[in-house]
């Protein structure tokens, strides 16, 4: 079920023929717009869609290839992602659930590497609008048994000017990823580890636990 807000309205369709009448569409905020799939004949007013022509309206319901297929149609009202405070959906993948760890003696052990990646989805049409304080968007880090034993921004300079973040509105994932270079020294214990993500300008933290297991 997705969510659309804008201003609903209609136009003459069939003009001349026996399936004459109203053809809807919502025109959004962005002054895009989709047309909304009335459920009666083509000739027919669809009342529960009639009821709201030339008003600003949600409608729940379905995106496809030919319009919006409603389920639900409400007057509008602003909803908290307007103001900031709804949340947008994140969530955090690691490269692997078990990282295997080089411990084999007398092995010269190269580094190992695991991939980091934060999804990010504002699942209204609409623009989820954020800022963040410097030029750091987002953060990643690795803890054990609570202690943070790596962080991607440890070492790193932003600049300390506000930076405006937009996460367009719909079913795509917006991706952020980095790389975790892992020297094995470092490794002391094996066990589940685990890994955080910090979307700055929202302030929204997620995590996922992975484990890791030694190689002899």
């Amino acid at each position: 079920m997705e969510i659309f807000d804008g201003y609903l309205f209609s136009k003459l369709d069939c003009i001349g023929s026996k399936s004459e009448g109203p053809k809807y569409f919502l025109q959004y905020f962005d002054y895009k717009e989709d047309v909304v799939m009335k459920q009666v004949h083509l000739w027919e007013e669809d009342p529960d869609l009639h009821r709201f022509l030339n008003r600003k309206v949600t409608i729940e319901g379905k995106l496809s290839s030919s319009g919006i297929f409603y389920d639900k149609i409400s007057e509008y009202k602003p909803r908290r992602e307007f103001t900031g405070e709804s949340k947008l959906e994140i969530v955090l993948k690691t490269g692997t659930d078990i990282l295997w760890i080089n411990k084999m003696p007398g092995e010269a052990k190269p580094s190992e590497c695991m991939d980091l990646a934060m999804l990010v989805q504002w699942p209204f049409r609409s623009i989820w609008r954020g800022q963040c304080p410097t030029t750091q968007i987002y953060d990643f880090w690795v803890e054990y048994s609570g202690i943070p034993m790596w962080r991607w921004s440890d070492g790193k300079v932003f600049a300390e000017v506000i930076t405006p973040v937009s996460i367009p509105g719909g079913s795509e994932f917006h991706e952020f990823a980095e790389i975790w270079k892992i020297n094995p020294d470092d490794i002391v214990s094996e066990g589940i580890y685990t890994a955080r993500a910090l979307f700055v300008a929202s302030r929204q933290e997620v995590t996922k636990d992975f484990e890791i297991r030694f190689a002899h």
